[in-house]
Protein backbone atom coordinates (compact mmCIF):
# COMPACT_ATOMS: atom_id res chain seq x y z
CA UNK A 1 0.00 0.00 0.00
CA UNK A 2 1.82 3.35 -0.78
CA UNK A 3 2.25 5.82 2.02
CA UNK A 4 -0.61 8.49 0.18
CA UNK A 5 -3.40 5.36 0.61
CA UNK A 6 -2.16 4.60 4.36
CA UNK A 7 -2.37 8.02 4.94
CA UNK A 8 -6.27 8.08 3.27
CA UNK A 9 -7.11 4.92 4.97
CA UNK A 10 -5.54 6.63 8.43
CA UNK A 11 -7.64 9.43 8.19
CA UNK A 12 -10.68 7.39 6.89
CA UNK A 13 -10.50 5.78 10.55
CA UNK A 14 -10.19 8.40 12.65
CA UNK A 15 -13.12 10.00 11.21
CA UNK A 16 -15.25 7.04 11.56
CA UNK A 17 -14.04 6.85 15.52
CA UNK A 18 -14.70 10.35 15.96
CA UNK A 19 -18.45 10.07 14.44
CA UNK A 20 -18.56 7.29 16.94
CA UNK A 21 -17.47 9.04 20.13
CA UNK A 22 -19.72 11.86 19.37
CA UNK A 23 -23.05 9.15 19.34
CA UNK A 24 -24.98 9.52 22.45
CA UNK A 25 -27.37 6.37 20.62
CA UNK A 26 -30.54 7.69 22.96
CA UNK A 27 -33.55 5.44 22.75
CA UNK A 28 -36.01 6.40 20.72
CA UNK A 29 -38.23 7.91 23.55
CA UNK A 30 -35.29 9.96 24.41
CA UNK A 31 -34.41 11.25 20.83
CA UNK A 32 -38.58 11.97 20.67
CA UNK A 33 -38.61 13.73 24.04
CA UNK A 34 -35.75 15.74 22.64
CA UNK A 35 -36.96 16.39 19.29
CA UNK A 36 -40.40 16.08 18.71
CA UNK A 37 -42.35 16.11 21.94
CA UNK A 38 -42.60 19.62 21.49
CA UNK A 39 -44.62 19.99 18.50
CA UNK A 40 -46.50 16.56 19.00
CA UNK A 41 -46.75 16.31 22.63
CA UNK A 42 -46.80 12.28 23.38
CA UNK A 43 -47.64 11.91 19.80
CA UNK A 44 -50.84 13.54 19.43
CA UNK A 45 -51.30 16.85 17.66
CA UNK A 46 -49.62 20.55 19.24
CA UNK A 47 -48.09 22.90 16.85
CA UNK A 48 -47.67 20.02 14.38
CA UNK A 49 -50.09 17.11 13.32
CA UNK A 50 -51.06 14.22 15.32
CA UNK A 51 -49.20 10.82 14.85
CA UNK A 52 -51.93 8.22 14.64
CA UNK A 53 -51.99 8.05 11.41
CA UNK A 54 -48.21 7.55 10.36
CA UNK A 55 -48.72 3.87 9.03
CA UNK A 56 -51.22 4.89 6.64
CA UNK A 57 -48.58 8.35 5.67
CA UNK A 58 -45.33 6.43 5.72
CA UNK A 59 -46.12 2.27 5.18
CA UNK A 60 -42.17 1.59 5.21
CA UNK A 61 -39.82 2.77 7.51
CA UNK A 62 -37.54 4.17 4.64
CA UNK A 63 -40.12 6.79 3.96
CA UNK A 64 -40.42 8.02 7.47
CA UNK A 65 -36.26 8.06 8.03
CA UNK A 66 -36.46 10.20 4.81
CA UNK A 67 -39.19 12.36 5.88
CA UNK A 68 -37.70 13.23 9.21
CA UNK A 69 -34.05 13.71 7.98
CA UNK A 70 -35.74 16.30 5.63
CA UNK A 71 -37.90 17.82 7.40
CA UNK A 72 -41.09 19.58 6.06
CA UNK A 73 -42.49 23.48 6.62
CA UNK A 74 -42.11 24.54 10.53
CA UNK A 75 -40.72 20.83 11.19
CA UNK A 76 -36.65 21.05 10.95
CA UNK A 77 -34.99 18.79 9.09
CA UNK A 78 -32.90 15.89 11.19
CA UNK A 79 -29.79 15.53 9.97
CA UNK A 80 -27.00 12.67 11.05
CA UNK A 81 -25.56 15.13 12.88
CA UNK A 82 -28.34 16.19 14.94
CA UNK A 83 -29.96 12.48 14.98
CA UNK A 84 -27.58 9.39 13.90
CA UNK A 85 -28.39 6.43 11.92
CA UNK A 86 -29.24 4.42 14.95
CA UNK A 87 -31.22 7.38 17.08
CA UNK A 88 -32.95 7.38 13.89
CA UNK A 89 -33.50 3.53 13.82
CA UNK A 90 -34.78 4.00 17.50
CA UNK A 91 -37.11 6.69 17.18
CA UNK A 92 -38.36 5.21 14.34
CA UNK A 93 -39.33 1.75 16.40
CA UNK A 94 -40.71 3.99 19.30
CA UNK A 95 -42.62 5.88 16.66
CA UNK A 96 -44.52 2.72 15.59
CA UNK A 97 -44.97 1.63 18.98
CA UNK A 98 -46.91 4.77 20.35
CA UNK A 99 -50.54 3.87 21.62
CA UNK A 100 -53.32 6.00 20.73
CA UNK A 101 -55.98 4.82 23.13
Amino acid sequence: MSEEMRRISEVKKAQRQKAQEGSTNLNGEQIFFRSCNTCHPSGRQGMGPALDQLATHFPDDQALKAFIRKGKNMMPPQPPSVINDQELDNLVDYLRDLKFD
